[in-house]
């Protein structure tokens, strides 16, 4: 599986590709940690895989009309459940993703919901999402993003696959750093990462 962009998290690299090589995709993966470890980029990652057409070989393939919707964030399969104007996320966007969930994928193979924000998800709102897991169809799946596993129910901790992003190493993190930042120097960038508690964003 091709995790382009996607730095370190070897033990989670290994475990999704071999669910995908194996065909046994979740329908419910739980992302887990801080700003900056790189839940949103796997996310995009993730879901390219999913929406894949390419026939290469390559997972996801980032040249087939799934991928590329999926990496540019037009796919209309792939539905960001938020609710921004509120800090903690009300009942209502579970429930509209419920209604949604029955009408069968437009174009693609998975219908993909994602939650940003699992962590302020509200107790009706875990609720409410805990009953969509109990039974999902089988194309659905979602993408719960969370700082803390610790803030979601039980419940739906045991019906998701964890995965838990690590900081990077120095020896992971400069060399990406030196890219993006090349004119500065190594004691600049070392100084950076350590304050950044090795977390290089998004």
């Amino acid at each position: 599986m091709d995790f382009t962009g996607f730095l370190g998290n070897d033990a989670v690299k290994a475990r999704l590709s071999g669910a995908f090589a194996s065909g046994r995709v979740a329908h419910s993966y739980l992302l887990c940690g801080p700003a900056g470890s790189g839940k949103h980029t796997l996310t995009r990652i993730l879901s390219a895989a999913m929406q894949c057409e390419g026939r290469s070989g390559k997972i996801p393939c980032g040249v087939c009309s799934g991928c590329r919707k999926a990496l540019e964030g037009v796919h209309p399969d792939i539905i960001t459940v938020d609710d921004p104007d509120h800090k903690a996320m009300t009942v209502d966007p579970i429930r509209a993703a419920r209604s949604d969930m029955f009408i069968r994928p437009n174009e693609g193979k998975r219908k993909i919901y994602i939650i940003p924000r699992g962590q302020d998800l509200g107790a009706p709102s875990q609720n409410a999402l805990l009953k969509i897991l109990e039974e999902p169809p089988e194309y659905a799946v979602f993408l719960i993003l969370t700082t803390s596993a610790e803030r979601l129910l039980p419940t739906i901790r045991s019906r998701a696959v964890q995965l838990q992003l690590s900081p990077l190493s120095y020896e992971q993190a400069i060399p990406e750093l030196k890219r993006r930042f090349p004119d500065k120097s190594d004691l600049e960038l070392a100084d950076a990462l350590e304050q950044a508690e090795g977390y290089l964003g998004p």
